[in-house]
């Protein structure tokens, strides 16, 4: 695969990628950020960090439903400026920040936090593995490491599969995988939540998978026209569209929360 040419992930084709999978993203998003809340133990008082914030939807929901402080980092200026334009807008303050940096390289001092949350960007870093060695760094003893990532949940060739990695700007791994990359980050008790088909009953509300709003199109030209020029901005918008017809109908892509608790003591070695 060449990567010359690749668009980093369109937070807003992140998001398509995310209801195609899951089938019913938008009828439970309330439900999961729930469930992560419970997971990190989020209130008040708490301090959480969030790597690979993007736009911040994660990290906004936790502070204002739950009064935890919370930390993003992201590695995108422009996505941490809509996450903190959005922010200004709100009503009353709330206590989240978001600072900028890579997840696999958290600005941050060893035990800072009492949880973290590694976003399906976490997936794009340089070294994944890193990534999360890095939120199990920065988290107290017996805090907990929850990861909200896309995995390999159908046998698909090796070339739609790098096809797959081309369109996200990111790499999904096999569940196995990522279970073996919390271990050897030194956390225990791992537990795995397939969100896949969702937690509700309900259908899909909304657009089918697939549909862009002219936001989404724009946002998705933008991007690929600053990257690679105004030939590939004309295809980007049916290249993405395409991706969400095909991740929809295969069911190439999981949908997990995997959570592991940083022991306190160092493992003994072999």
């Amino acid at each position: 695969m060449t990567t010359g040419h690749r668009v980093p992930p369109v937070p807003a084709v992140l998001r398509l990628v995310q209801r195609s999978v899951l089938g019913r993203w938008r009828a439970t998003a309330e439900e999961l950020y729930r469930e992560i809340a419970d997971l990190v133990e989020a209130a008040p008082g708490r301090e959480i960090l969030v790597s690979g914030s993007g736009e911040g939807t994660t990290a906004e929901w936790l502070a204002a439903r739950t009064g935890a402080s919370v930390t993003g980092v992201e590695a995108s200026a422009a996505a941490i400026e809509i996450a903190e334009i959005r922010l200004r807008l709100r009503s009353r303050p709330i206590p989240v920040a978001f600072e900028q940096g890579t997840p696999d390289d958290l600005p941050h001092e060893t035990a800072m936090f009492d949880a973290a949350i590694g976003e399906p960007a976490l997936a794009s870093a340089a070294d994944p593995a890193r990534a999360v060695a890095e939120l199990a760094r920065v988290v107290r003893p017996m805090g907990a490491v929850v990861l909200l990532q896309l995995t390999w949940s159908s046998e698909i060739t090796a070339e739609k599969r790098e096809s797959v990695i081309e369109r996200l700007g990111l790499r999904p791994y096999l569940l196995v995988e990522w279970k073996q990359m919390l271990r050897d980050a030194g956390l225990v008790d791992i537990q795995v939540q397939d969100w896949t088909r969702g937690r509700t009953g309900t259908g899909t509300q909304g657009e089918p998978p697939g549909t862009l709003t002219w936001r989404d199109r724009m946002q998705i030209v933008g991007r690929a026209w600053r990257s690679s020029g105004w030939h590939a901005a004309r295809s980007a918008v049916q290249h993405e569209e395409r991706l969400l017809r095909e991740l929809s109908r295969e069911r190439s892509l999981g949908f997990q929360l995997i959570r592991g608790i940083k022991w306190p003591h160092e493992r003994p070695t072999r």
